[in-house]
């Protein structure tokens, strides 16, 4: 794939009301450039053929539309769905040193392409994060520019994003992040989705946090019980007021971090009460996977209650879902001897 036709591609994907922001902010275009694009006159498709001249008058290569495709990925990271990774050192609690964004991109890469040459690396500084993307290569065939790898680093924090990486390059990618950041070493957490940002804020605890552990224990349901016809009223405000309270200890007042599913990951035996030896000397653990989805889960696990859905207080299964920086979870038996064998 050569430039111009990777650069149609990317094109493609633009919003016609996002092309002056994201043209502006990729700076290959000068002002005057720009000025003569048409960008309301002309349509779709005239004005994507209008940028591709200019763009090839002035000799756009791939990397430079990899560029742009940073561009559009950082100002649209809700297409992609990221993998969340912390990364560990051996200096403990040691203060990290100032971030230089120059040496971590030559390091970064100059580690990349140790281990395996055949790849295109382009890394832009967007916000407060370093957008990493990675065109992998074959041994005879060149980088898939349609099939990059992105990494979002924040830097001097020990989280990085990760979007379309394949087991067979993590090994790559994670040995370069490491030597380039300081650490030793990294692993995945159980936290994944869309919105970035709320992942990010997870992982930093950046969110509006519930009432502690302690103070949530505390809280016990009010006694809704009726003494009599006349006091009904008072009985369902109080009634109210008890699920909105023990709501607020469970997921604070806030606005809440946006995931969009959660997964519980079953093992467990089957527990014989009354010895009728039915499938109670079933040796192999049962599995399932219970999975719940919303265009923002915790906003619909706290509205529950007061929609008469679920009792309160709400399972610390789900409340404690920002507290423990996951939304993946394993669920096994403890009382078994295979509880500790990892779910396939």
């Amino acid at each position: 794939m050569d430039g111009i036709e990777y650069l149609i591609k990317v094109l493609s994907w633009i919003r016609m009301v996002d092309f002056p922001k994201l043209l502006k902010a990729w700076d290959f275009l000068s002002k005057r450039e720009l000025q003569r694009v048409s960008f309301h006159k002309n349509t779709r498709k005239e004005l994507i053929l209008q940028l591709v001249e200019l763009c090839k008058d002035n000799g756009v290569t791939l990397k430079q539309v990899a560029d742009l495709e940073i561009i559009y990925n950082s100002a649209n990271p809700q297409k992609r769905k990221w993998n969340s990774y912390q990364m560990f050192s051996s200096k403990g609690g040691k203060e990290a040193n100032l971030f230089d964004f120059g040496d971590f991109r030559k390091t970064f890469e100059r580690n990349l392409k140790m281990l395996i040459r055949n790849v295109t690396v382009n890394i832009l500084q967007r916000g407060e994060a370093v957008w990493i993307r990675i065109a992998w290569g074959k041994r005879h065939s060149p980088p898939n520019q349609l099939r990059a790898t992105y990494a979002v680093y924040y830097p001097q924090t020990p989280y990085v994003f990760m979007s379309n990486l394949a087991a067979q390059y993590r090994v790559f990618i994670s040995q370069a992040l490491v030597v380039a950041t300081e650490h030793n070493m990294l692993k995945e957490m159980d936290l994944r989705g869309r919105c970035l940002d709320s992942l990010r804020d997870i992982a930093l605890k950046r969110f509006n946090p519930a009432l502690s552990t302690h103070h949530r224990k505390s809280l016990q349901p009010l006694n809704t019980s009726q003494e009599s016809d006349q006091r009904i009223t008072v009985e369902n405000l109080k009634e109210k007021e008890d699920v909105k309270r023990l709501s607020l200890a469970a997921f604070g007042e806030g606005s809440l971090p946006k995931l969009e599913e959660v997964h519980y990951r079953l093992q467990t035996v089957f527990k014989d009460e009354h010895n009728m030896g039915i499938l109670s000397d079933r040796k192999k653990p049962f599995r399932c996977i219970a999975k719940f989805s919303s265009p923002n889960i915790l906003e619909s696990l706290r509205a529950l209650p007061a929609l008469g859905i679920a009792d309160v207080p709400i399972s610390t299964m789900f409340s404690s879902i920002p507290e423990k920086g996951k939304n993946y979870f394993k669920i096994t038996d403890k009382r078994a001897a295979w509880h500790d064998t990892p779910v396939p």
